[in-house]
């Protein structure tokens, strides 16, 4: 490669730091002027507690904006910056729902959102789990692997049910917990009704980057007794497949919240399946989304069709069904009775109708909006908070 292409190469780069924040307008001043000036597109989160990042543009202005935060505030010390070389974004529907045709910086009152309701008593950032690099993380995984039932380790997945469905960590003889949450919010919720499976063991979480870890090990600690021995993965999924290229312990691909969409190991195995046919099926990009929570939901290109809609495995096992006229397997249209549930091993009762375009059209960045209702059918869908992990 010469120096030129090196140059002009396009990356992305996401950090996050938790440290006070003396100035936050002064660091709101400094990021609108220095994303701006380096021709910057993405998410930057800031509050008195620390940022969350996620941006892209050419690598040479990413590694300037980098320097210039290392020279304006002693803060940034010892954050784990993680670029990454990709091609630029293709496809716009896709940018645009990840945020990246835009600057978007706002100031926040929490980066990550650890509950969707007031907890009684918020953790301490200081409290979090220790902190495992991907070689200590893959011992402990390794050792666990050579006793008969992981020694009271317990592998704690702090994603949602749509990243796990395409990537996740296995190791055999340990338990692995996968809350199956539609958003991090939900987590303080299962980590509350699961606590038992928690207690008294040496729990090893996981997220992406390592930001959602943050809070939840922190969460978890604070319960107490019992709950002392938390680790987290530092760096995330990213920093251990940067490790371990051949995917080590982790199996299928990782999701990333920006246009990449998912980044995988050399490992080309598929762990996604149709929502529909149930066939191997791993990809995103189409953004098929459930008609009612909004959540991603894998449909493999033979079955995606413009004029359906689509029911998560969430929905399904909670019995949720449309009240309009319901596509059924010999291509007939006929309309469910009222109340009627979906029957959940049906991949029929997972493909509906098309919702009315027009004034209900559904458009823009889910990811990168605090909130996003659509109507449709003569009901308002359930508002989602906004998506920005790594």
């Amino acid at each position: 490669m010469s120096d030129t292409e090196g140059i002009d190469q396009y990356g992305v780069l996401l950090y996050y730091k938790y440290a006070h924040i003396p100035n936050l307008d002064d660091l709101l001043s400094f990021y609108h002027s220095n994303c701006s000036q380096l021709s910057l597109l993405g998410r930057v989160r800031l509050s008195s507690r620390g940022v969350n990042v996620t941006v892209g543009g050419k690598l040479s202005c990413l590694e300037s904006h980098i320097e210039a935060l290392k020279a304006k505030d002693c803060v940034f010390e010892g954050t784990d910056f993680k670029l990454a070389t990709c091609d630029e974004p293709l496809n716009d529907r896709v940018a645009e729902e990840c945020g990246f045709t835009s600057l978007s910086i706002r100031i926040v009152e929490e980066l990550v959102t650890l509950s969707s309701h007031p907890l009684l008593k918020s953790p301490e950032i200081s409290n979090a789990g220790r902190h495992l690099s991907a070689s200590e993380f893959h011992s402990s995984l390794q050792n666990a692997d050579q006793k008969s039932q992981g020694n009271g380790l317990v592998l704690l997945d702090a994603r949602n049910l749509y990243e796990t469905r395409i990537g996740k960590f296995h190791a055999p003889n340990v338990e692995t917990l996968d809350p199956q949450v539609r958003q991090y919010s939900d987590l303080s919720s299962w980590i509350d009704d699961n606590s038992e499976q928690l207690k008294g063991k040496h729990v090893l979480m996981y997220c992406t980057g390592g930001i959602r870890c943050e809070m939840a090990s922190a969460y978890i600690k604070s319960k107490g007794a019992g709950f002392e021995n938390v680790f987290q993965l530092f760096g995330g999924i990213q920093r251990y497949l940067e490790q371990f290229p051949d995917g080590g312990f982790f199996k299928g691909k990782n999701f990333v919240f920006d246009h990449r969409i998912s980044v995988g190991s050399s490992d080309s195995n598929v762990l996604g399946t149709c929502l529909i046919c149930r066939r191997s099926f791993d990809d995103y990009s189409s953004r098929c989304r459930c008609t009612y929570c909004r959540m991603l939901v894998l449909v493999c290109h033979n079955c995606q069709n413009e004029a359906a809609l689509y029911v998560c495995e969430l929905c399904q096992k909670q019995g949720k069904a449309i009240q309009s006229m319901q596509l059924i397997g010999t291509g007939e249209l006929k309309t469910p009775l009222e109340g009627a549930e979906l029957q959940n091993s049906s991949s029929n009762a997972t493909l509906l109708p098309q919702m009315p375009k027009g004034d209900g059209k559904m458009s823009g960045p889910l990811e990168s909006l605090e909130s996003y209702a659509c109507t449709g059918f003569g009901r308002t869908l359930p508002v989602l908070r906004e998506e920005h992990h790594h």
